[in-house]
């Protein structure tokens, strides 16, 4: 569920990069920082001192040009000169008109929207052990779902609606997304972690890692630098970019965007204790009521959250209307809207992605932002930002006539 001058790798020094120790990405193998050509005098820096040693072009580079140029010019700059990808800075959003225009790219079903997938995504490629591990864990929760007509019962209906809105709503609309990624509101550090705790019941990734990313799918929206780019595909920027590691960690490999939250033993306790916290909830959904709670309560309540947040990043990129000037492709979808809790809003949101209300008009039913009221209203949500009348109307599309 929101991340423009590209750094060209040419003419620098030779060097030896120095890896981070901290992770990258909770239970994923450490990411492989490239290599600059080794010389006689090799130098070790870090990828920061990298970044300042390689000359940055502008951002009109790749102004003017189809998703598929600019993937192209950026993924051939960055091998040819053995750098890792320019992530700390945007880049122009691609052209629709010219990513029509490209050979062999395809129209998203009742959408504008032209895909031209740049790897191959299921078959014919290489799965890296956390590959692996995720399409395995996806394919036993998935299964696990099936098991849902033999354990059904009316409380474990009631267990699957109470579990999808405390990990979906409160945790990762409320907490991961609008709170801690966008800074929208504040609360007392106690409540900010229960909700947050919230989140991680949700299977999503830890805090840091979720922030994170989700902060450069802002930065780079629709671009090669996106995470999830709907320009590669409706599967590749619904879960197809999960399946495929070492492409999407090329895109975040710095979690120093989220630096906020890596100052806070909390969440660095989270990061580093991740696996134990999923383990620990399928122990305690078993204890409570068997294969029927972790069926209902877990697997199946997993599932549904995962897709309803990914449908944020596919469906409202391709299908829905556009009442903001945003320069990409964030749509206004319905019903995207009422299954993710508001955040199918998301023009509105991509337009103002500081604003702790998604639904703009009273019959955009936002079930996120009526929690955040009422926590202001008790006293315990402060700070709430919001854009005013002015600044909407000064990014509004006009109404045809």
């Amino acid at each position: 569920m929101a991340l423009n001058a590209s750094a060209q790798r040419f003419g620098a020094p030779a060097l030896r990069v120095r890896a981070r120790a901290a992770p990258l990405r909770r239970l994923a193998p450490p990411l492989p920082v490239p290599r600059l050509v080794p010389r006689a005098a090799a130098t070790e820096v870090s990828l920061d001192e990298m970044e300042r040693l390689l000359p940055k072009p502008s951002a009109d580079d790749f102004d003017g040009l189809s998703y598929s140029e600019q993937y192209d010019r950026l993924f051939s700059q960055a091998k040819d000169a053995g750098a890792p990808l320019p992530i700390k800075s945007a880049i122009a959003k691609p052209d629709p008109a010219a990513q029509a225009a490209e050979p062999g790219a395809k129209k998203v079903l009742f959408s504008s929207v032209y895909t031209t997938p740049k790897s191959n995504q299921l078959f014919n490629r290489t799965w890296n052990k956390t590959d692996v591990y995720y399409a395995a864990f996806m394919a036993v929760l998935h299964g696990l779902c099936l098991l849902a007509p033999i354990t059904f019962s009316w409380s474990n209906v009631a267990l699957f609606f109470g579990t999808y809105f405390i990990t979906g709503c409160l945790g990762i609309t409320l907490s991961f997304h609008r709170q801690l990624s966008h800074k929208s509101f504040q609360t007392p550090k106690w409540l900010e972690y229960a909700l947050a705790y919230c989140g991680v019941l949700a299977v999503q990734g830890d805090p840091i890692e979720w922030v994170s990313s989700h902060r450069y799918h802002h930065l780079h929206t629709d671009t090669p630098l996106d995470p999830h780019s709907p320009y590669e595909g409706f599967w590749w920027s619904h879960m197809g970019w999960l399946l495929d590691n070492q492409t999407t960690l090329d895109r975040v490999y710095d979690r120093k965007n989220a630096a906020d939250l890596e100052s806070q033993p909390f969440y660095t306790w989270i990061r580093d204790t991740y696996a134990w916290h999923v383990v620990v909830q399928f122990a305690a959904l078993y204890a409570l009521g068997g294969l029927g709670a972790v069926v209902w309560g877990g697997a199946l309540r997993m599932c549904w959250v995962y897709h309803v947040t990914w449908f944020v990043n596919s469906a409202s990129h391709v299908w829905g209307y556009q009442d903001y000037a945003t320069g990409d492709q964030s749509r206004n979808n319905w019903w995207v809207g009422i299954l993710a809790f508001g955040e199918g809003w998301h023009n509105n949101h991509h337009c103002f992605e500081y604003s702790a209300r998604h639904g703009f008009e009273w019959w955009q039913v936002d079930m996120t932002w009526y929690v955040i009221k009422a926590l202001q209203t008790v006293g315990l949500a402060t700070n709430v930002k919001l854009p005013t009348e002015r600044q909407k109307e000064r990014l509004r599309i006009p109404k045809a006539a």
